[in-house]
């Protein structure tokens, strides 16, 4: 049936369709974007064909019902046809979202529509500048910030002000999910228009302006909102990005409520709130809230599956290093809690800003000896680095039963390597003083140090263990020898070929020497594997095997080049430097 309106109901609400509306969309329209949709997987003869093509779908498209933007089958083909659509066709597809606000707001299949046509206007706004396309850009800019218009206080239609504030701000970053399929460009920055910027600005008043924000926050998906804002505040202007920070937080009683924050953070979209306006407050704010309602709290924010989250941002953003160090003297004891819950982005956290400050990171190395029960006899300090690499405990990596002291099991080959525990066990590598670390792995079995390089968490441990400036060169020597058994094995896995690599490129020739060495011996195996082959071609080993003195005037040559480049790589950072000094 046809709705016709007339003229007095058309200026009593301004957002009602204009045109005819048919509530279904017949089976022929629908076959129609659908034979599209496989059109564009074929592909074109050529750009004039395609061009062709698309103009005649877009004069269907701006002349369909606007249920058609509705329905659940089109909506994959609508999100490439708009990304497809050029200026002057994407002005009339915005003109009948504008028109028809109402209706496509409240549809939740059509929000991905709308925001990749929104999204448009970011990609011409980005490109767009010559002369003649002046007045078609002055077009699509005033029928977009009509719809911004629309939009300002709405906290509701999260998806679609998201994207209308990254279009506005400069800053898109959009997901496939966002979007129900992945466009070609969903991550990029420009200078947007200043009436783009100050809109954005408006839009941000009106809804820290709402009188019942907090309530909204509280009690529905609002917080999203925010937290999309609060960065994008942070990227177009800090100051009112901490302004915004500071007033919501005094809305909310966050900073003198310790109850309320921690209700807050116990919420799954309150927390990553929460992780937002940490990563983005000022210095004077981070310290204000964490002193207020964080200190003496550490523990109950560690072990609780949303909060901890929210604790490893506190730890990410700690301002210096007394400031880190009271946050890490409240937590050392609680290491193997943080173990028994899995929250080990947490000693993570720790790891790396204690890595960042240089300061606890002795006592932070003694205290995970501790929480996996290999600190003391000392000689179950050999077994840190499996422990660590596969997150158990010295008794049941060794199958002791309770009340018995004799291992269940001898030289038990390493398991599966936890990705926290493989970053944990890099970062400690960067630290002033790696010796357990390095004095763990010295002692692994060659097999295990194969699992180890061979597993993709595990390799990173190595790569890091032989870039590290505080592993001394005799260490990774010793390594280089304890590993000469497996290194062919190494070689022949695609993580352990890798590794070879790395220590090729970061070692000296007496160092390579011994491990071209090592691997010539089995030259036919190396050169007909899939990933040994590479290794053989790289490392020269055929050149050895024939040549042993022109080889090593190849590599001499080689590292002397390298070193040229690192040098003139260096030299602009030395400049900068010099230039901040004066």
């Amino acid at each position: 049936m046809l709705l016709i309106m007339d003229k007095k109901e058309k200026k009593h609400n301004p957002k009602s369709h204009k045109r005819l509306i048919d509530k279904n969309v017949n089976e022929e329209t629908v076959n129609y974007y659908l034979r599209i949709a496989t059109t564009l997987d074929e592909g074109f003869e050529g750009d004039d064909d395609k061009e062709l093509f698309l103009r005649n779908v877009f004069i269907q498209l701006e002349n369909e019902d606007i249920h058609v933007f509705m329905h659940s089958s089109l909506q994959d083909v609508l999100v490439r046809l708009t990304e497809l659509s050029n200026v002057e066709q994407t002005i009339k597809l915005l003109q009948i979202l504008k028109d028809n606000t109402t209706e496509l707001f409240n549809d939740g299949k059509s929000r991905k529509v709308m925001c990749s046509l929104l999204l448009q206007v970011a990609e011409f706004s980005s490109h767009l500048k010559n002369d003649e396309q002046d007045n078609s850009m002055e077009a699509l800019r005033d029928v977009f910030l009509e719809i911004c218009q629309t939009l300002k206080g709405d906290v509701e239609n999260i998806l679609v002000v998201k994207t209308v504030l990254q279009v506005l701000s400069g800053h898109v970053n959009m997901s496939a999910k966002d979007l129900g399929i992945k466009r070609a460009k969903t991550s990029w920055s420009y200078t947007p228009p200043t009436e783009f910027v100050q809109t954005f600005h408006e839009m941000c008043e009106e809804i820290f302006s709402l009188d019942d924000i907090q309530q909204k926050v509280e009690h529905n998906k609002t917080s999203m909102v925010l937290t999309h804002i609060f960065p994008l505040l942070h990227k177009v202007d800090q100051s009112a990005c901490h302004k915004f920070i500071r007033k919501y937080l005094t809305m909310a009683s966050l900073l003198e409520d310790h109850e309320k924050f921690l209700w807050l953070v116990s919420d799954s979209r309150g927390s990553f709130l929460l992780q937002t306006i940490i990563e983005c407050s000022s210095d004077e704010i981070y310290t204000e809230l964490y002193s207020s309602v964080c200190k003496g709290h550490l523990l109950n924010l560690a072990v609780h599956p949303q909060a901890n989250f929210v604790l490893e941002s506190l730890i990410t953003k700690a301002k210096d290093k007394q400031q880190f160090e009271d946050i890490f003297m409240e937590l050392k004891e609680n290491f193997e809690d943080l173990l028994a819950f899995n929250h080990l982005r947490v000693i993570t956290s720790l790891a790396k800003v204690s890595c960042k400050f240089q300061t606890c990171q002795m006592k932070l190395v003694k205290h995970l000896l501790r929480a996996f029960h290999c600190y003391e006899p000392e000689e179950r300090q050999c077994m840190f680095v499996p422990l660590l690499a596969t997150l158990t405990t010295y008794e049941v990596y060794l199958g002791i039963e309770e009340g018995s002291e004799k291992p269940g099991i001898e030289n038990p080959a390493l398991g599966k390597v936890n990705i926290h525990g493989s970053i944990i066990l890099q970062t400690l590598l960067e630290f002033k003083n790696p010796k357990y670390v390095v004095n763990s792995l010295l002692q692994m079995t060659p097999q295990n140090l194969q699992c180890l390089a061979s597993d993709s968490s595990g390799s990173h441990v190595l790569e890091v263990f032989f870039k590290s400036s505080t592993v001394t060169e005799k260490n990774k020597a010793a390594m280089v020898d304890h590993l000469q058994d497996v290194l062919l094995d190494i070689a022949c896995s695609s993580c352990g070929s890798w590794i070879i690599e790395t220590m090729w490129r970061e070692l000296p020739l007496p160092l390579k020497t011994v491990i071209v060495k090592a691997l010539a011996k089995h030259e036919r195996r190396l050169s007909g594997d899939q990933y040994g082959r590479f290794i053989h071609r790289n490392l020269g080993v055929s050149t050895y095997l024939h040549n042993v003195q022109q080889w090593r005037d190849m590599q001499s040559s080689s590292q002397k080049k390298r070193k040229m480049f690192q040098e003139i790589l260096q030299t602009p950072e030395k400049k900068r430097k010099k230039k901040k000094d004066k």
